[in-house]
């Protein structure tokens, strides 16, 4: 297998040392315990004994997946690893990955049609012209390099560095190359395809074995036609590309590449949507910023391609400590892909069955109370299937999960949600909304909290506390957005 590139702060490989020695597994035995040592010298014990230290291992896998003890609830199916990728092109020189479909029946109707993906190249890497059937939304996540797009009969070609936006549209023939010496490209980009729901294809017009150009499978007589020349010497020109999909060029190749590359204009709203330029996320003001994080975002109204496709971006850097202040999104169905750092994600969610995931502290009170009080409740639902059917659940599932580089989070609209940051590095966070056209971003918690808006007769209705109290609760936190989290807190109070 050929080598994965190196990363500049998360390494895709682990390995563990397994001890193939006999004699190991012969001292362990001698110093097991009388039983266990009986166990293990019967087939039947030791059978016991393996089933023992299988639930044992997958008791203590929760546990640690958990990160406290077992009380969270699973990220599923809201949440993606490492492991949800697949490869389509590696070698040496880069590799190109791409996420598994959204296929759950909760997923399915709000991002089902997109796809992610992540592009690696190595210094002077060039990438070979292809063209994909999907929109695409690409943000560098590191590095710089030339992007040339091949579209309505013209050449254009762009510079793009860490933290560009850049929308290519399902079709273009685009080619690209890292223009550094010693340092990595990274982009991150999303997908629609436009062909078949869920699925996209990338078609090479030039090729050999890998890849392979789609011409190969046309009839000679179309080729000769076409192009008004013999199949022989039409195979010399498109089939003859035998360095893979990512190749390595000279620096001379990168600077004639890098000549013709502009950055473009800043976009504004009246710029026709098909002056495609990049769009600098990273380099405009952010629209919070405080102690705890920045956010910074690109919406239709200053790109017209992310207008059309009815998408956003947005990106949160959260500082070590940290936490993103509860929110949802009000129409945005969110593809959250973590750039760097650390941290966990919580989101309530009413969709979930009631076996997975972590339910509300009244809502556990009833599931593990005594069984004269499940027997009421079972009571209570039989009188109602007898009225006239059931009565919908009004619960909510906490989902949780570990988030580190490379994880994938899936937050659909409505879902109030939280970010929150290790203790060692910042967490930032790519977010792409789709069907953003009218979408608000409404905070739960801090000085911009939501529930500080009601009037006072709507809180002595609603809450069941005295007024001084409750405008004390919703009226402690003193910054918007980002705030103190979870375990800066703790430090704080000791």
């Amino acid at each position: 297998m050929a080598p994965t590139p190196p990363h500049a702060t998360t390494s895709y490989t682990s390995t563990t040392r397994l001890d193939p020695s006999h004699r190991t597994q012969s001292r362990s035995l001698e110093h097991t315990p009388p039983l266990m040592g009986a166990m293990a010298r019967s087939p039947l014990g030791l059978l016991l004994l393996l089933s023992l230290c299988s639930a044992t291992a997958l008791a203590s896998y929760s546990y640690v997946e958990s990160g406290e003890g077992g009380r969270s609830g699973s990220g599923r199916p809201y949440h993606f690893g490492e492991e949800s990728f697949r490869h389509w092109s590696r070698s040496r020189q880069g590799r190109f990955r791409v996420l598994g479909r959204f296929t759950h029946e909760l997923l399915e109707d709000a991002v089902g049609n997109y796809r992610v993906a992540e592009l690696e190249a190595a210094p002077r890497a060039f990438l070979q012209p292809s063209h994909y059937d999907a929109d695409e939304v690409m943000f560098v996540k590191e590095g710089e390099g030339v992007v040339v797009l091949l579209a309505r009969g013209k050449r254009e070609s762009f510079c793009v560095k860490e933290g560009d936006v850049l929308v290519i549209p399902a079709g273009a023939v685009v080619y690209s190359a890292n223009t550094q010496q010693n340092k990595w490209f990274r982009v991150v980009m999303l997908l629609n395809p436009v062909s078949t729901k869920g699925r996209f294809e990338e078609f090479f017009p030039i090729g050999g074995e890998s890849p392979e150009s789609f011409f190969s499978v046309f009839s000679d007589d179309v080729l000769q036609a076409a192009f008004n020349t013999r199949r022989e010497e039409w195979e010399q020109v498109f089939e003859k590309q035998s360095k893979g999909e990512i190749t390595t060029a000279s620096e001379e190749q990168i600077r004639e590449l890098s000549k013709s590359c502009s950055r473009g204009g800043r976009h504004g709203g009246g710029e026709s949507i098909w002056d495609i330029k990049p769009s600098s996320l990273t380099g405009k003001k952010p629209s919070h910023s405080n102690n705890h994080g920045r956010h910074y975002e690109i919406t239709g109204d200053d790109c017209p391609q992310l207008r059309a496709l009815d998408i956003e971006v947005g990106l949160a850097n959260i500082s070590r400590g940290s936490m993103m202040a509860p929110s949802y999104s009000t129409h945005a169905n969110k593809v959250a892909i973590v750039l760097e750092g650390n941290g966990y994600f919580e989101m309530a969610c009413p969709h979930l069955s009631s076996d997975s995931g972590r339910s509300s502290p009244r809502r556990r009170e009833r599931e593990h109370g005594s069984s004269r009080e499940w027997g009421r409740e079972e009571e209570e639902e039989g009188r109602e299937e007898q009225e006239g059917g059931q009565t919908k659940s009004r619960g909510y599932k906490q989902v949780r999960s570990r988030i580190s580089e490379g994880s994938v989070i899936v937050i659909p609209a409505g879902h109030p949600v939280t970010l929150v940051a290790g203790d060692d590095k910042n967490l930032a966070v790519l977010c792409f909304g789709v069907n953003a056209q009218h979408d608000e971003k409404v905070f739960l918690a801090g000085s911009n909290g939501l529930l500080r808006q009601m009037d006072e007769q709507a809180k002595a209705l609603a809450f069941g506390a005295e007024k001084e109290k409750v405008d004390r609760v919703i009226g402690a936190q003193s910054d918007a957005v980002f705030l103190r989290g979870p375990s800066s807190r703790r430090v704080a109070s000791e």
